[in-house]
């Protein structure tokens, strides 16, 4: 199996020498998701909203996942460690105006019992948006 070919990227430009050095792109599939609460909504769907426990079972997951790669999360069972792709247009929630028209789907992770965390992935960066406590984000 032949490994993707590493995309590059311009690192810097050496002051008055009009040289470029380029620097490999790290193959963000080799790594471990971080979880990120910058841009959760505050809304009915917000972390705020979650019980104690449920936010106990939300720092579990992330320790739960901390070594995985996103290479094993993406083989692996939706209702484990792994996620399942949630198209755009089945959130029942206000979709944030950073969130563009070339993004199709959201992903979802489940960290209490089978309530989802909805978010969308930036490299190996996952954005959480929502906490589906209730299910009714979106059709389950």
């Amino acid at each position: 199996m032949r490994e993707p070919k590493k995309q590059k990227r311009i690192k810097s430009v050496a002051k008055n020498s009009g040289r470029i050095k380029v620097e490999d792109e790290p193959n963000y599939e080799d790594m471990p998701p971080i979880f990120s609460l910058e841009r959760v909504q505050n809304c009915k769907y917000c972390f705020s909203k979650l019980k104690l426990e449920d936010q106990a079972a939300f720092a579990t997951a992330m320790f739960r996942r901390r070594e995985t790669t996103w290479k094993s999360i993406k083989q692996t069972h939706r209702h484990g460690i792994g996620f399942e792709k949630i198209p755009k247009n089945v959130i029942k929630a206000g979709i944030p105006p950073f969130i563009t028209h070339e993004m199709n789907d959201f992903i979802a992770f489940r960290f209490s019992g089978k309530k989802p965390m909805v978010g969308y992935r930036q490299k190996n960066i996952f954005y959480v948006l929502w906490f589906d406590l209730d299910f009714t984000l979106y059709k389950h």
